[in-house]
């Protein structure tokens, strides 16, 4: 009896087995052909730069399955304002998933690194500030603790420390994640169902992201969450943190309890009420752009060399 019970237990945990397998070559067969259709979303990947001989620079670094068109209503009045202005795009963002294939954090440094040794190149003595969306304010928070790159300042909107549990019954995302990267033998591409986080119906309608994703792409995400909560405290250089009380994308709560546990000086965080995630695209970004360029203008470093955060 106890035999003919537990073969039956293994006969249906081999079934269950091979239907999870059918299901996940199922959808990983249904999101390849999606992904490649003529009209699959992507981002706008064009880097842009405005008034390139202006100072300070300002380095503009976007975030997950997005690009540098995210910028596209704070950049020109940051640029009116005599910055150097540069919008650069990430590696991985904007492209079909196949392209996205073999994206790693090492890679975003890279593509942060390079552009800011340009950006020194073209004007010796210049200081630079980084300024980061959502990803791209993780990615711009782990550049300026990279001592080379001497980083005068920092300007973080909606960065993401953590993301958001709105969508993730149970468990985070990132156990999430880390579950289904390991079962999942087949899809190598997810259909993002992230929200349009926006709360002006117009600029909603225009914002377009990547919207087939590779799996390679959200395991930099979170390594480059991973990489920069455990050193919040070691910036010790200028930094404006802006956030949305209502953003459905990152974790506010989380981003807060971060940025108390900087040293950065002078330090200040700002709420953007009118606005969803995307805050420079959305309700308010007139405002938001005479913040930033308020902060900066007022911080000493803005006219002398970038800081050096202590080595790790």
């Amino acid at each position: 009896m106890k035999m003919h019970f537990g073969i039956s237990i293994a006969v249906a945990v081999l079934s269950l087995a091979a239907l999870a397998l059918a299901l996940d070559a199922a959808y990983a067969r249904y999101v390849r052909s999606r992904a490649t259709a003529p009209d699959a979303r992507r981002a706008p990947a064009e880097p842009f730069t405005l008034n390139p001989s202006g100072s300070p620079a300002l380095l503009l670094i976007h975030g997950f399955a997005d690009g540098p068109a995210v910028f596209a209503r704070i950049a020109p009045p940051l640029a009116d304002s005599g910055f150097a202005v540069r919008a650069l795009h990430l590696s991985g963002s904007g492209v079909p998933p196949a392209r996205m294939a073999g994206t790693t954090l090492a890679t975003w440094r890279s593509d942060i690194d390079r552009e800011i040794a340009a950006l020194r190149a073209e004007a010796p003595g210049r200081p630079v500030w980084l300024v980061g969306h959502s990803l791209g304010g993780a990615l711009a928070y782990d550049a300026a603790l990279r001592p080379a790159n001497q980083i005068a300042g920092l300007v973080l909107l909606a960065p993401l420390v953590e993301v958001s549990r709105t969508r993730s019954p149970l468990l985070p995302p990132r156990r999430w994640f880390s579950l289904l990267d390991r079962l999942l033998l087949f899809t190598d591409t997810i259909e993002s169902r992230l929200p349009k986080d926006l709360h002006d119906p117009e600029a909603r309608a225009a914002y377009r992201t990547d919207k087939y994703i590779h799996r390679d792409l959200y395991r930099a995400l979170f390594d480059a969450t991973d990489a920069i909560r455990p050193r919040a405290a070691d910036w010790r250089g200028p930094l404006l943190m802006v956030v949305s009380p209502s953003d459905e994308i990152v974790d506010t709560a989380a981003t807060r309890f971060f940025f108390a546990a900087t040293n950065a000086a002078p330090a200040k965080l700002q709420e953007q009420h009118a606005a969803g995630h995307v805050l420079p695209l959305d309700y308010g970004h007139g405002k938001l752009a005479e913040k930033i360029i308020r902060f900066v203008r007022e911080t000493p470093s803005a006219s002398g060399e970038g800081r050096r955060p202590p080595s790790p």
